[in-house]
């Protein structure tokens, strides 16, 4: 005999369908229990099993509820700006896994600067796409929208902060008034002949500036090659005036009852192209060049050559010693130490390279995250308690060749003592290549989770193993001792168990 399934109310849609499954179960589960006791007291010859098992059978014969649609005029809508990630080093502090890797994953969608005609996109690489979604749920919307366009220009970002983000103004995200988001707006550059905004295939910029991009069916579509014409000091007051960009649903023919809110970016300064040669990273590595820092220019560079000689050439005497040529990040790091240390010669450094109290301190804060160089191999276990099996993984300046495991390794015990052996992918036999092409894609999956777990360092410097092919033949980059077992050292954040010598995953797995 079938059942009909119950119609999900329309007033429960706000909240999402498995919490609320998840919710539902919970209850059962109590009624279940609390059932089976009380028929058990009316009932004790009863055999328990076979409640539980009726009870099981019910429960999987029941259909699924049955989801009413609403109509998209009647919900809340929303364009979001959206990228996937490309950067291996997670924001985890405590990360022994990353703490070395400059590309950490990003917290918003645009890098906080661009060159002028640089493609707008994440910082980790990454393209950005617009989503439209559902406001109470977050979920995308699949529905077809047909002939639904997407409006797009830049705003003045200061001028909007001012409007909505200070002084103590609250609107919503995506309700500020059209009217004051058109005086916000920024359509051509400063030599008024040109689009501000520009894009490239599957856009247009229509007669007054703005990109018009058609929203294809399921509602997702990247940015289209979208760059800026010019730089937001040249068309803005201040320093490092930011942008931002506007995104606004343009509604189809018969559907003006929609309501799609708009969508709008963090701000981002663009940049002149002279300042290529001297690129910016957010966390630069020790071994970068000095060039990378905040604030340092062609001059500065020039300077920090030969500091005395500079000083000199101002009348200011300054003797620094060992650093009195810097090259490096982790020279002008230890430079900034000693400076901080002698106020004085803070003073003179600031004087002579020309740098303010704040640029300098925004130098000396970017150095100071600097990380250094990493090489040591990453290794991942499909059972993160056994460790019997796994996958060894090369790794250049902090970040893991995750597409490309470079050997299979096994765990074998040998007169009582647990002992690692690692062959190459190029020696593996067909089974071996098989299992290998089976957990790639699991060790991929696990090192974006949370933690990454059955991930640990292990201490063999990537190259060193990769000319070898041997594990026997290189050194731990700690002890230097051989790694013919876990006697000699073990990948970080694994150990043995107090018995029977079978290593596993510690506390440090996650890094």
């Amino acid at each position: 005999m079938s059942i009909a399934p119950v119609r999900f109310p329309a007033e429960l849609h706000q909240a999402r369908s498995d919490v609320l499954e998840e919710y539902v179960q919970a209850r059962i589960a109590q009624l279940v229990s609390l059932f089976t006791r009380r028929l058990q007291a009316h009932a004790p010859s009863l055999p328990p099993d076979l409640v539980s098992k009726s009870l099981a059978e019910a429960y999987q014969a029941v259909p699924p509820p049955e989801y009413s649609v609403i109509p998209l005029e009647d919900r809340d809508l929303q364009l979001v700006f959206r990228h996937d990630c490309m950067a291996l080093g997670c924001l985890d502090p405590q990360c022994a896994l990353c703490q070395h890797n400059p590309n950490r994953r990003c917290v918003v969608n645009f890098d906080r600067k661009y060159l002028v005609s640089d493609l707008l996109k994440a910082r980790c690489g990454a393209s950005i796409r617009i989503e439209l979604v559902d406001r109470n749920t977050g979920l995308p919307i699949d529905e077809d929208i047909s002939d639904l366009r997407l409006e797009m220009y830049i705003l003045d970002g200061n001028l909007y902060d001012n409007k909505f983000l200070e002084g103590g103004r609250i609107i919503e995200g995506g309700t500020e008034p059209e009217e004051e988001l058109e005086a916000c707006a920024l359509m051509l550059n400063k030599k008024k002949n040109t689009p501000l905004l520009v894009c490239g295939t599957g856009g247009i910029n229509d007669s007054h500036g703005k990109v018009i991009l058609p929203m294809p069916r399921g509602n997702k579509v990247s940015l289209p090659e979208l760059h800026v014409s010019d730089s937001s000091e040249a068309i803005l007051s201040g320093r490092k005036p930011p942008f931002r960009l506007l995104v606004r649903a343009l509604l189809p023919n018969g559907r003006a009852k929609l309501r799609i809110r708009h969508a709008i970016s963090e701000g981002f300064v663009v940049a002149t192209r002279r300042t290529r040669t001297a690129g910016k990273v957010e966390i630069p590595s020790l071994e970068d060049h000095v060039s990378k820092l905040e604030h340092m220019g062609k001059e500065t560079v020039r300077k920090l050559q030969d500091i005395a000689m500079a000083g000199m050439q101002v009348g200011i005497e300054i003797d620094v010693g060992e650093l009195n040529t810097i090259q490096k990040v982790g020279d002008f790091k230890h430079l900034s130490l000693r400076a901080e240390e002698d106020g004085h010669l803070r003073q003179r450094l600031q004087h002579v390279l020309k740098l303010s109290r704040e640029k300098w301190e925004e130098a000396r804060d970017h150095a100071m995250r600097a990380v250094k160089g990493d090489s040591l191999m990453r290794v991942w276990y499909a059972d993160r308690r056994a460790t019997e099996m796994g996958l060894l993984f090369s790794c250049r300046l902090g970040s893991v060749e995750l597409e490309r495991p470079v050997a299979l390794v096994q765990t074998r015990m040998e007169g009582g003592e647990a002992k690692m052996e690692a062959t190459m992918i190029a020696d593996l036999v067909p089974v071996q290549r098989e299992l290998v092409h089976r957990m790639q894609p699991q060790a991929a999956r696990s090192w974006w989770l949370s933690g990454h777990p059955g991930w640990a360092i292990f201490p063999v410097e990537s190259e060193q193993f990769l000319q070898s092919g041997s594990l026997s033949m290189v050194s731990l980059a700690d002890s230097g001792g051989a790694v013919g077992g876990y006697g000699g050292g073990m990948p970080v954040g694994l150990q043995h168990l107090p018995q029977g010598g079978v290593p596993r995953i510690a506390a440090a797995e996650r890094g």
